[in-house]
């Protein structure tokens, strides 16, 4: 088993889309998780509503405790230099927030993303990716963070996490 599968951000991931699947669920009756080869393509879960990858609320550093709702981070390409999720299968993202998630659609924000950020202009320090391309040492990815307000400007649900789940 691959070593990021005991990492507590990808367990933490896990109960995040277990969460946003009881919410799907009470909001259509046809739902199938992804398996393991969809998931690769960047897909959590299909539904009459459409595919949908899950991003779980994040830090801005590692060196910070704190998850915040305020800025996101996009992968334009994976840690193996391929497409990274904002170019995946899914027709929806689902970002996870304190009190809910936002859903936008993945080609709408990939096109925000190519307009507002300035690859070309590398950062060393994730904290300084705001609207600039950041690389991990060692890897091949390229990422970048916008404001959650511009991800709020596109086309968007909103998924509030106190519906009463108890029936369906």
């Amino acid at each position: 088993m691959s070593r990021w599968v005991q990492d507590s951000s990808w367990q933490r991931g896990q109960g995040v889309e277990s969460t946003f699947a009881t919410l799907l669920n009470k909001r259509t009756d046809n739902v199938r998780a992804a398996n393991l080869r969809e998931q690769f393509s960047h897909v959590d879960y299909f539904s009459d509503f459409g595919s949908i990858d899950v991003k779980a609320r994040k830090r801005v550093a590692r060196s910070d405790d704190n998850l915040q709702d305020e800025l996101v981070w996009l992968e334009f390409k994976n840690v193996q230099g391929k497409l990274g999720w904002l170019y995946g299968a899914a027709e929806w993202i689902a970002f996870e927030r304190t009190e809910d998630f936002v859903l936008v659609k993945r080609s709408a924000l990939a096109n925000e993303g190519e307009t507002l950020c300035a690859l070309g202009d590398r950062v060393a320090v994730g904290s300084d990716a705001l609207y600039k391309g950041y690389q991990r040492r060692g890897r091949k990815d390229l990422l970048s963070i916008v404001k959650m307000s511009d991800v709020l400007e596109l086309y968007h649900q909103l998924w509030t996490k106190d519906v009463d789940t108890s029936e369906h």
